[in-house]
């Protein structure tokens, strides 16, 4: 097992005793925003494990039905996450404007519904630092967005706090208030990591920032008298480059080989940069 799919292992089971802890507070309270983080955990923990069959999916070599490799399940996976996200917002809003229109249950608040939240929201601070680490190190859109998902649920947890607080001094509509605005940040968080999902899946070009490191680095190879053009889309969460280089008008056709060999070398160990096609022309 390698380390991107541990790490993504250990996210998964940190969330299943997370959900515990919450969901019990939850129900011994009646409290509609901490319910509502418990059900977060829970929408957590049924993402992570596809996130967590789709990091080990895309660790699979190329074969004759994807030659490109399965990176795609990685953004696919990140994707089926926010969809996730924007079922789970929308039943805490529905039952928050219910409660607010119809009535709330009675919420009873106890050291312990205070203590859980504390507790998810510092083993979440810890999850969205190590991870957004990980995810940088291996280049992985999954174990990023659940860095920022680990990120946000801390944020929930401290609007579920203060709903709590607002609740003991008489007025159950923070309760429900803190509901609503758990709900909008799950929201906020699903439209985003769709948006970039997207991308991934579309095929749509990489940042312009990474187009011209790529361009940079190829005008560094000897014998490379231009780059005429560099393009490139995502296959994955990985990028597919075009090259169009310019060589001397008298270069000889090994050397021109050797050229061509040694830009598509230099490109393809940057770091996003799984594969790079050059074409070559003469001054």
């Amino acid at each position: 097992m390698d380390k991107e799919t541990k790490v993504s292992l250990v996210a998964w089971l940190a969330n299943i005793v997370l959900f515990a802890v919450k969901i019990t507070a939850g129900l011994l309270s009646g409290s509609l925003a901490v319910l509502s983080d418990a059900f977060n955990s829970l929408t957590d923990i049924i993402s992570y494990l596809i996130i967590f069959i789709a990091v080990r999916v895309s660790r699979q070599e190329p074969d004759a039905d994807h030659p490109y490799g399965h990176r795609g399940a990685q953004p696919l996976a990140a994707f089926i996450v926010a969809v996730f996200q924007g079922v789970l917002a929308f039943e805490i809003l529905k039952t928050a404007i219910n409660n607010l229109l119809f009535g709330s249950p009675a919420v009873t608040i106890t050291a312990f519904t205070f203590a859980a939240l504390i507790f998810n929201m510092v083993v979440k601070s810890l999850m969205s630092f190590f991870l957004g680490k990980y995810g940088k190190e291996f280049h992985s859109s999954s174990l990023k967005s659940i860095s920022i998902d680990s990120r946000n649920d801390v944020l929930a947890s401290g609007v579920a706090v203060l709903g709590l607080i607002g609740t003991i001094f008489g007025n159950g509509l923070f309760d429900n208030g803190a509901a609503i605005i758990i709900a909008l940040y799950i929201l906020y968080a699903g439209y985003k990591m769709a948006k970039e999902s997207m991308a991934y899946l579309m095929s749509a070009s990489p940042p312009p920032e990474l187009l011209h490191e790529i361009k940079a680095t190829v005008e560094k190879v000897k014998g490379v008298k231009r780059v005429a053009k560099v393009s490139a889309h995502y296959i994955g969460d990985r990028v597919h480059a075009e090259i169009e280089i310019v060589i001397g008008a008298k270069v000889k056709p090994a050397e021109a080989h050797e050229i061509e060999v040694a830009v598509q070398e230099a490109a393809e160990k940057l770091d996003l940069v799984e594969s790079a096609f050059v074409h070559l022309d003469y001054e």
